[in-house]
């Protein structure tokens, strides 16, 4: 990949994450590893690119070229290659020297004369950089050489990497000429699409599958394809990877059943085979298909990082993999096959699971017959179905009002778009950093009923989404309509049980607050009960604000704008749907539409509560794309906003002019 980015890389022994930059800045001996395709070899010449450029004498070796000992033959050889003018002598005599070595796990030495090269490049260099695949971590610890290399884990492109490298896809060719505008709200396009295909890491965010993927959305965007556009990503990915096995085409049928059966029986036997009943799957599937040649296949497909061993299990090397061939099954069998049936309804009773969400996706992708749909809408329906959907009315959060009211009112700042969108890419990194630390495999984590139960309850309205997303095109505008409001209420119930809890549980709450506070000497009995008041209040707010967004965030679309419009429930337009609808159109039009603004903020006029996370929605808006002065004026106007440091700053630049 030309002019690569810096990578995160994230250290092994202590779960540091650092910039790329580190191995540059810091002359020491490192070894880097991560998976095939990860962009070790990208990064290596990036830093060879970075090196150079800052004066430093820097030479790049592939290891597969190494087949002696004898470090000034395999620099030498090196140099002429690289270098113009420029003697091993003189290269060697500096002190700034860096050597890197990409891929030492192919080097074409035996162990004692790889431990001699290494002993002899220590003994020339303060400064190199060593790239190995990941499944070299089982043999470096043995590696006396490589005992005092500081070792990192490549990663794979975060949110902050993967918009960067959306805005110069973007940009390509155009960077001078195109507007902030276009260029965020295209953007955010890609980024959705593309946090969408690759979930959490279920297809991994290597910088080759991210530009593959950036490809598929510029081709499918030109065509008219029956299968949803992200189905089509997945199944090409599919083919690409049966491809590089150099799989015939005449097998690829039967490529695709045998995975498909494979899955099928990892999924009802707790995501994994043993390896040991492999001839015994073989045996099963021949009764039923044509017997194939097992081990020639798993042997092609464990060759091809299609499946891999732990040395125990077969399982998929991707879960998109695993995903994408176990909703096969459902999509193909479900009408015919009970026990498939039966163990569909159980895959939703226990939605909470990442892992049977993810399946769930996946079906939507494989199948538009109509038992997808209503089996959704029958599992969301059942939701907190004892509640009604909360309203956000002024008498729902009447206890709320006098803590709108002490709260320092809203401003509307002067921000640079670029950093505060920069902000939040890095945020939402920390965030899914700290979640895979906590909570690498939270499946097997049997959760409490009320937890589980919230859980479904967002994934529910994800998956409802993605539906819209990926079937707006195809779907009738009832059954929009219905995914949507059926996502949306059962959002609502949940956060109308919230709003309940809370109110009950009030006193207790701030009792717990107070015992917490109480070990600040300073404050008095008085200040401790009022301050814990008030962080109740606001964690009680906080909440109400997330849910919405959330709700909005999931079931939202920009192709499907006009559906949202009607939402209604029981033929009224409480507060909580206003706000929702005014949500989606700023998450997914990205535009502020005055008129439709004014129209909001006259429809929750004298609610309070609602008015300031309205406020707080335009605000975050105004921080994450270009809006003008003009503009800006009039949603200030509408909202009550204080714009006094724009007023201030616009003054200084008409006294420059």
């Amino acid at each position: 990949m030309k002019n690569a980015t810096a990578v995160d890389v994230v250290k092994s022994n202590e779960v540091e994450y650092i910039n790329s930059d580190v191995i540059i800045g810091e002359p020491k001996y490192y070894l880097i590893t991560g998976e095939e395709q990860q962009g070790k070899t990208s990064l290596l010449k990036n830093t060879f690119r970075k090196l150079a450029e800052s004066g430093s004498p820097v030479i790049y070796v592939d290891a597969k070229n190494i087949k002696t000992s004898d470090i000034n033959t395999v620099i030498g050889s090196e140099i002429k290659k690289q270098y113009d003018n420029f003697s091993l002598e003189r290269f060697l005599q500096s002190v700034e020297k860096v050597i890197l070595i990409d891929g030492i796990d192919f080097i074409g030495l035996n162990n004692k004369y790889r431990d001699l090269f290494l002993s002899n490049l220590k003994g020339q260099f303060q400064h190199i950089i060593i790239t190995c695949n990941t499944s070299y971590s089982y043999i470096y610890p043995e590696v006396y050489e490589l005992n005092d290399f500081t070792i990192y884990d490549l990663l794979g492109l975060g949110h902050a990497k993967r918009t960067e490298l959306i805005e110069k896809w973007i940009s390509l060719g155009k960077e001078e000429s195109i507007d902030e505008s276009t260029l965020y709200e295209q953007c955010d396009e890609f980024k959705l699409k593309l946090d969408t295909i690759i979930r959490k890491n279920i297809v991994p965010p290597k910088p080759i599958y991210v530009l593959i993927l950036l490809q598929m959305f510029e081709a499918y965007s030109q065509q008219n394809l029956e299968m949803t556009s992200y189905g089509h990503c997945y199944q090409q990915l599919v083919y690409q990877s049966f491809d590089h096995a150099k799989i015939p085409k005449k097998d690829v049928e039967k490529y695709l059943n045998v995975l498909t059966e494979l899955a099928w029986r990892m999924h009802t036997n707790n995501g994994q085979i043993l390896e040991s009943e492999l001839p015994l799957f073989f045996k099963d599937y021949g009764n039923v298909y044509l017997t194939v040649n097992g081990e020639e296949i798993i042997k092609t497909l464990r060759n091809n990082s299609i499946l891999f061993s732990d040395g125990f299990n077969i399982k998929f090397k991707y879960p998109y993999l695993f995903y994408f061939f176990a909703a096969k099954k459902i999509a193909e069998q479900y009408v015919q096959d009970e026990q498939v049936r039966n163990d569909f309804r159980n895959l939703l009773s226990s939605l909470h699971r990442e892992d049977y969400a993810n399946i769930l996706v996946f079906v939507t992708h494989h199948t538009k017959d109509s038992w997808v749909l209503t089996e959704i809408k029958n599992t969301l329906s059942e939701l907190f179905h004892e509640q009604q959907p909360a309203t956000l009315d002024k008498d729902q959060l009447i206890f709320m009002s006098e803590f709108i009211a002490q709260i320092p009112d809203l401003i509307l700042e002067q921000r640079e778009i670029k950093t505060e969108r920069e902000k939040h890419d890095q945020q939402l990194d920390k965030i899914e950093k700290s979640h895979s630390e906590i909570n690498d495999s939270d499946d097997d984590y049997e959760q409490p009923d009320i937890l589980a139960k919230i859980n479904k309850t967002f994934k529910g309205m994800e998956v409802s989404g993605q539906i819209i997303r990926n079937r707006y095109a195809t779907l009738t505008r009832q059954d929009l309509y219905e995914l949507a409001s059926n996502g949306a209420e059962t959002g609502l119930r949940f956060l109308d049980y919230f709003i309940q809890l809370s109110n009950a549980a009030k006193s207790e709450i701030v009792l717990l607050i107070e015992n917490t506070l109480k070990e600040h000497p300073n404050l008095t009995n008085e200040q401790i009960n009022k301050q814990a008041k008030h962080v109740f209040l606001q964690m009680t707010y906080g909440v109400i604000n997330g849910v919405i967004r959330k709700i909005a965030s999931s079931i939202g679309s920009r192709e499907a704008s006009e559906i949202y419009s009607s939402l209604k429930y029981k033929n009224s337009e409480s507060p909580a749907i206003i706000l929702l609808n005014q949500a989606i159109e700023l998450q997914f039009m990205r535009a502020i539409n005055i008129p439709k603004l004014s129209d909001t903020t006259q429809k929750l006029k004298g609610n309070p509560v609602c008015i300031r996370i309205l406020k707080e929605m335009v605000i975050q808006h105004t921080y994450m794309f270009p809006v003008g002065y003009k503009e800006k004026q009039q949603i200030a106007e509408l909202l009550d906003l204080s714009v006094k440091q724009q007023r201030i700053m616009d003054s200084k630049k008409i006294g420059k002019a």
